[in-house]
Formats: C-alpha cells, sequence, structure tokens
C-alpha cells in the first residue's frame, strides 16, 4: 500500500523563480512507496503565479493550485495542510519554498527517516546557490539566510521551512503554525516554534543533510539595509517566542530596552567613520539591533496574556473549535 505525500510550496509574486523550483521537483524521483503531490498555496500574488502553477505540467506528480488571500506566510502554510492528502490520509506532508532547487532524490532521502521510522519530522539541507556566497558571511548570518551548515547529520533539530517534512502524527499533536510568525508577521520562527512543539510532543525530528535543495534567493538579502532588517525581524520573533511559549521572565524590560537602544547607539557613533558597504554588515551592529528590538517586542508582548501554556502544543487562539 503506498502513502500519501503532499509537497507544499507556499508563494507569493515569485512566479519566474517559483516556475524553476517546479521544474526541479518535475526532475524529482517519487519513491514506489508514495503517491505524491503537489499544493501550490498562493499568498495573493498580483503577477502571473496562477498561470506558471496551472501550465506546469509535472510528469512525475500531479499539481493543485490554492488560493489563501489572507496575507502572511503562515496562513498560506496552513492552508496548505488542510488542502493535503498527505495530512488528511495519515501521510506524510513536505513543505519547501519557491525560491530552492531540489535535487533529483530530494523527495526519496526527505521521506526515508519516516519511511523507515527513525524521525517523525526531518529537516533537509538548505544550500546556498553558488553565485550567492560571500566570504564576509558568517555562520549566524547564514543561519538567518535559513543556510543549515551548522546542523550535525542524524541529530536532533529544528526544521527549516525551505526543507522539510513531517508525519502526519505530527499534525494530530501540532495543530498548525502560528500566524503571528513568518513572513508577512513578524519574520520568522514559525518553523522553529513548530519543532520545538513537536519535540515537546515526544517526536523526533532529525537533520538528513542528503535531503538537499539550493537556495536562490533574491541577492538584495546581502545588503545592509536587508540584514538590519533580518536582525529586527529575529529580536521580535525571539521576545515572542520567549514571552508566550518559554514563559520566560525579564526584570525591568524597559530598561534593558533604553540600554539596548543606548549601546547601539555608542557603537554606531564610534563605528561611523567607517564605510558602510551597500552589500554585508558587522555581526556587532546585527547583534545590538537584535537586542533592541527584542526588548522593543517584549514590551508590547506583555501587555496582553501570554498565547500558549508554558511549551504548550496548541496555541489558545487556535484551539477554538
Amino acid at each position: 500500500m503506498s502513502i500519501a505525500a503532499s509537497i507544499i510550496i507556499c508563494t507569493r509574486d515569485r512566479a519566474q523563480s517559483l516556475r524553476k523550483t517546479l521544474e526541479a521537483i518535475g526532475n524529482c524521483e517519487v519513491p514506489e512507496s508514495l503517491t505524491a503531490e503537489l499544493v501550490v498555496v498562493d499568498n495573493g500574488s498580483s503577477d502571473h503565479t496562477r498561470q506558471v502553477v496551472e501550465s506546469a505540467g509535472l510528469k512525475n506528480v500531479p499539481v493543485r493550485y490554492v488560493l489563501e488571500p489572507q496575507p502572511g506566510q503562515v496562513h498560506a502554510r496552513n492552508r496548505g495542510l488542510g488542502e493535503s492528502r498527505g495530512a488528511a490520509a495519515d501521510g506524510i506532508v513536505a513543505f519547501t519554498d519557491d525560491d530552492v532547487q531540489p535535487a533529483t532524490d530530494w523527495l526519496r532521502r526527505l521521506t526515508d527517516p519516516i519511511l523507515t521510522g527513525r524521525a517523525d519530522g526531518v529537516c533537509g539541507a538548505v544550500r546556498m546557490a553558488p553565485h550567492l556566497e560571500r566570504p564576509w558571511l558568517q555562520s549566524w548570518q547564514r543561519t538567518v539566510l535559513a543556510c543549515t551548515d551548522r546542523f550535525d547529520a542524524g541529530q536532533p533539530v529544528e526544521m527549516v521551512g525551505a526543507n522539510m517534512a513531517m508525519s502526519a502524527k505530527v499534525l494530530r499533536r501540532v495543530s498548525g503554525f502560528d500566524p503571528e510568525l513568518g513572513p508577512g508577521a513578524l519574520g520568522f520562527g514559525d518553523d522553529s516554534l513548530f519543532s520545538n512543539q513537536a519535540r515537546e510532543a515526544g517526536f523526533r525530528i532529525v537533520y538528513e543533510p542528503a535531503a538537499v535543495v539550493v537556495h536562490h534567493f533574491d541577492p538584495s538579502r546581502l545588503s545592509r539595509r536587508q540584514l538590519l532588517q533580518t536582525a529586527e525581524k529575529q529580536g521580535r520573533t525571539w521576545a515572542y517566542n520567549d514571552y508566550h511559549w518559554v514563559h520566560k521572565s525579564v526584570r525591568h524590560p524597559l530598561y534593558h530596552f533604553v540600554r539596548a537602544k543606548l549601546r547601539l547607539a555608542w557603537w554606531t557613533l564610534r563605528h561611523c567613520a567607517q564605510p558602510r558597504p551597500d552589500e554585508g554588515c558587522a555581526l556587532w551592529e546585527m547583534d545590538l539591533r537584535q537586542g533592541v528590538y527584542y526588548y522593543d517586542q517584549w514590551l508590547k508582548e506583555m501587555r496582553r496574556p501570554r498565547q500558549y501554556d508554558r511549551h504548550g502544543l496548541i496555541k489558545r487562539s487556535m484551539a477554538v473549535g
């Protein structure tokens, strides 16, 4: 008996890169043990995304177009889960992005740890396209660009949305991704929180480096401006997670916020004479900026009730019904 497997891609206004992703998936091997489908969730594109999907004509998997007009990648992710046969049929659900190109053996490698009972969730390898590599990129900068360099094969990890798969049984305990996180909301962290919830529920998530996708992100993400925006989003995401899910306690958060702003201003003043390249950003500046926005977001979150029980599996507002 074959197992249903759904590949979900969430997309918005990236028709050209999506076309290349679909072509790469069309070249992927589909194991005989799987009955696979591809679900493309359009999160309100204004370009020709629908035409690209409906004309894809992949020979190895049927392709379905789904429109999710509510902005935010997590709304698209959760819509994809609701539409997927893999989730409905106790199968496997895999996610990848509209700017990656999977290897031909990607699907087989990504699903094998689940099919053989070695894991309940899998994070595959995300490699940066060669033309985007820069000598100045350091480990944390590569991580926020979704690279999985820091992971060790077979070890417990957090899943990365650009390349992950899970058994449908995980979805019976963790009902979906948090719509306050991810692109279009706070910016990051929906996949990390989901992974932490899955581990809290007793599921095993491992890294499979042989399941490779190559990330062809827009080069503008390497600009100083966007790297600083990334640090801001990372800080806000961590504050949300620490407050609502970890139930971390921070004494005198306003003091920490003011202190972080003063530190950033002081370091910026000290380095103001240095040239500011259009591409790349010093780690100290990203780190200090992240700290400012961590406490800025904390001050906002502390004004409302925590959205989860400590290490909870279901967000309280998502548990209705």
